[in-house]
């Protein structure tokens, strides 16, 4: 494509961009005394809009909050961008889909009535969004099955799913279903793109999908799992070989890992493991690889396709910090311990 199909998007897209949050509202954020603080801090930022729908002040109804300012944000880049890459996009804005999808099933499992689980999902204000009308009309039937039920209504909505499950899943088998056919159909819808913007699409997934292997492979590593079960065919081999071969512990698996990309990642986290027993600051590092890359995406393709990509990752980052910080303040953590928690801006 031409880089005049994309100059009214990402000028658009520029302009969004240009109100992410800095770090400075981010430390004004951490420095709050309370959620109540932390709201209201909020509300001096470009999220004034959405959280003046918050009647009552929650954690559970922030986050239900974050995740329709999120899917907000996607839907419009959906319409305001080419025609040829609406396709990919649609595939892309099914992770938001599958989030709230796997967000019931493990409330279904904690016994949770349909009220609570209503709560904290964001049904309601998805209706008012185009690319996700018709995914919170299924939302709202699934609160009112069982699990099996479920599940079986999974089977039928996505087509190929059933490739990805055993005959009779458990809760962990149907999760990491989702997951695999979502990256899946994501990787197939790449080959509606041409040119710069396929190579772009393809390589930043693949980057995603190497980056979720390689800490299920740290995970099963530690509950004892084996890793393939949970592999994703993705960019690198090596990975993917790995979870062939689950490692006998952490230090073996980073070291194994240690030719591939992310590999000097680990290595420097590896200190922070073994002080605090916690994988948090090797998925932190490999978050913060993402952020990396996704700022090159921005700088390298000012008018195509991974203008968009890069920016909607940083987004997604953006609400991740903002979870982070607004848990983090409920809880009654130093900001200190919830800095660490973050992926900064550099």
């Amino acid at each position: 494509m031409s880089m005049a199909d994309y100059a009214y998007s990402n000028t658009r897209i520029r302009v969004m961009k240009s109100l992410l949050l800095k770090n400075s509202d981010l430390e004004t954020l951490i420095r709050t005394k309370n959620l109540n603080d932390c709201l209201m801090s909020l509300r001096q930022t470009r999220y004034a809009e959405i959280f003046s729908r918050l009647e009552k002040v929650t954690i559970h109804g922030i986050e239900r909050l974050l995740d329709v300012d999120l899917m907000r944000t996607v839907d419009k880049i959906i319409r305001i961008s080419p025609q040829s890459c609406v396709p990919f996009l649609n595939a892309l804005s099914r992770k938001y889909e599958f989030e709230q999808i796997k967000l019931i099933l493990n409330l279904k499992m904690g016994n949770l009535s349909r009220g609570e689980i209503e709560d904290r999902l964001a049904i309601g204000e998805m209706g008012h969004l185009p690319s996700y009308r018709h995914t919170e009309e299924f939302l709202s039937r699934l609160m009112d099955l069982s699990v099996e039920d479920i599940i079986t209504l999974l089977r039928e909505r996505y087509k190929g799913l059933d490739g990805f499950m055993p005959e009779s899943p458990d809760l962990l088998a149907v999760l990491i279903a989702l997951d695999r056919y979502y990256f899946s159909e994501l990787q197939n819808s790449i080959d509606n793109l041409e040119g710069e913007d396929r190579k772009v699409a393809s390589t930043l997934i693949s980057m995603e999908i190497d980056a979720c292997n390689v800490m299920a492979i740290l995970r099963s590593v530690i509950h004892g799992y084996e890793a393939k079960r949970f592999i994703i065919p993705g960019h690198d081999p090596r990975i993917d070989e790995l979870g062939e071969h689950t490692p006998r512990d952490v230090t073996d698996a980073i070291t194994k890992l240690s030719k591939t990309t992310y590999g000097p990642l680990l290595e420097s986290a590896a200190s922070s493991y073994i002080e605090t027993n916690s994988l948090l600051q090797m998925e932190l590092m490999l978050r913060k690889y993402l952020a990396k890359e996704s700022k090159i995406l921005i700088r390298e393709y000012p008018f195509q396709l991974g203008f968009i990509l890069g920016f909607l990752k940083l987004k997604e980052l953006e609400v991740e910090n903002l979870r982070a910080i607004c848990v983090g303040v409920d809880k009654g953590l130093s900001p200190d311990e919830i800095r660490e928690l973050l992926v900064m801006s550099s």
